[in-house]
């Protein structure tokens, strides 16, 4: 009987294990936040990600042999049926874990010891059983969260002691901080105005996704040297208040808001939310200090008003960007470019700025980066950086990694490669750059946009519009936008391609790299499981 209880554990574990590294993968990618674990669970993406379907069906099925009174021969049974998706994962390399970090460990074993509990019990008394087991399955699912929470107050701590050690290197080095912000063009505003400083100056950024306390802290912690002459702070942020704790650590003297739209609207509540979140960048400027907004998005626009009304100390300016030829809106605007010409490889625009109007050509591939580029000049005049090194800079400007870049696989198909972000912006950005291939197949591989709440169905509608007569296929990732899409593409609905089967997905998507004219855009964050058959390496 010992033996048949041990043996039954040995065979409930493989499939237990699997679904706590799976939920907390998706708990680390949520960044261990609640709120937006439930925005992700709430949706059918979330639910499928995280398999839910195969949870119930479990549990329903050891509710069905407790009432069977079925044998711990029968439980081996049922439980080597559900193993046959570890070896499957095991097999196709599919299987989703955390990144293991001391934080993740931690939360892994605390879940993995909550979750024996009961058949631990059940052995020792010497009735391990069914009940046990639907015990089991059911802590599985709150485990992590109890890992979640007893970690948290460790991570404060480090998180305390890393922020208290870079405010007090940041004070004694004391850089020029520029913090930026914005729901869209955060990372490239930061990324250009860094490489234009660059070119007369000692400028640290922050990278990839620092742009929390922890990232910010321990950029500084790290890489801050007593040469840096400038610090360029990405500021992200989630809810209100949070871009205040960022300025509390770099005490910014510039600040840049590139825009403000729907993006994370689902976890801010409402725009406004979003537009006083943003603002605390501003709030947080000593008396001298210089706020910069973006003149051609009218919630900057606004911001800009009440910036200037807040306060007769700080500098407002302003950046645009002018659409058409005719286009005089802002003639007050500090910086305003204007678009000569855009090809698939370069933008050349026309730059006025005081007295002086330049024509600047660019390495950029998409036209909403014209924004974040005037953003980063117009910083760099303000700092003496001459016009032939802001020119050369521009001429060889790099964007972040999987910003709209940009190759040619050897089978001929052009892939651009925007899946570190999307945002209504950017997508549609994106969209206007993929027209620029004339004469080419053009297909769109999509996961949609996430956390735009009750905006999202409209959002997603029109995006679809914009694909319905230029675009030859859209391969969506996402359920939740299904509906949307189709609705959008009208009667054009027929190149939507879907399906739950991500097989049929890949193989589906493989045969678009045979198509020798072809141009493939890949928008958002895609399952990289889409791709493991395929020349498409992201």
């Amino acid at each position: 009987m010992v033996q048949k209880s041990i043996i039954l554990v040995i065979f409930w574990l493989p499939q237990a294990i699997r679904q706590l590294l799976i939920w907390i993968y998706w708990i680390q990618i949520k960044e261990y936040r609640f709120d937006r674990f439930r925005l992700f669970f709430s949706s059918i993406s979330g639910r499928n990600n995280t398999e839910v379907n195969i949870i119930v069906f479990k549990i329903a099925t050891l509710i069905l042999a407790l009432i069977l009174r079925e044998s711990q021969n029968a439980l081996i049974l049922l439980f080597t049926l559900f193993d046959l998706s570890v070896l499957i994962d095991i097999k196709k390399e599919t299987l989703r874990k955390p990144v293991f970090t001391q934080r993740a460990k931690r939360i892994f074993i605390t879940a993995l010891l909550i979750a024996l509990l009961p058949p631990m019990f059940g052995f020792i008394t010497g009735e391990l059983g069914t009940l046990h087991f639907i015990f089991a399955e059911i802590l599985l699912v709150i485990s992590p969260f109890a890992g979640v929470l007893w970690t948290q107050p460790i991570v404060q701590k480090i998180k305390s002691e890393e922020i208290k050690i870079a405010k007090e290197k940041i004070s004694k080095v004391s850089p020029i901080v520029i913090g930026i912000t914005g729901s869209y063009g955060k990372s490239s505003t930061k990324e250009f105005v860094a490489q234009i400083l660059s070119k007369k100056y000692e400028v640290l950024k922050t990278t990839g996704n620092e742009n929390t306390e922890f990232g910010i802290a321990r950029k500084i912690r790290d890489f801050l040297e007593k040469s840096t002459e400038f610090f360029v702070a990405e500021m992200g942020a989630y809810k209100q208040g949070e871009i205040k704790k960022l300025t509390a650590i770099v005490k910014p003297s510039v600040a840049i808001i590139t825009g403000i739209e729907e993006q994370h609207l689902s976890l801010f509540g409402n725009l406004e939310n979003i537009k006083k979140t943003k603002f605390e960048l501003i709030e947080a400027l000593p008396p001298d200090g210089i706020a910069i907004f973006n003149l051609s998005n009218a919630y900057c626009l606004e911001l800009a008003e009440r910036a200037r009304e807040l306060s007769t100390h700080v500098k407002v300016l302003g950046y645009y960007v002018a659409r058409e030829k005719k286009d005089n809106r802002f003639k007050d605007a500090d910086i305003v470019s204007r678009v000569i010409s855009a090809d698939t490889h370069s933008i050349k625009i026309k730059v006025h700025f005081n007295e002086d109007e330049k024509t600047i050509k660019t390495s950029l591939t998409g036209l909403h980066f014209i924004e974040n580029i005037t953003a980063a000049i117009l910083v760099a005049r303000l700092f003496k950086v001459s016009w032939k090194d802001i020119k050369k800079a521009c001429g060889n400007i790099k964007l972040p990694e999987k910003t709209m870049s940009v190759s040619k696989l050897e089978s001929g198909v052009i892939l651009i490669d925007d899946t570190h972000n999307s945002t209504p912006r950017a997508f549609e950005s994106a969209l206007e750059y993929l027209s620029l291939f004339k004469d080419k197949r053009k297909v769109v591989i999509t996961s949609g946009i996430i956390e735009l709440g009750a905006k999202s169905d409209e959002i997603h509608e029109r995006l679809a519009k914009m694909m319905s007569n230029s675009v030859e296929k859209v391969f969506l990732t996402n359920p939740d936008a299904l509906t949307s899409f189709k609705k959008g593409l009208g009667v054009n609905s027929n190149k939507l391609v879907f399906s739950n089967d991500r097989e049929e997905l890949s193989l589906k998507i493989q045969k678009e790299l045979d198509q020798k004219n072809g141009v493939i855009l890949l928008e958002g964050r895609i399952p990289l499981i889409l791709f493991k058959d395929t020349d498409l390496k992201i």
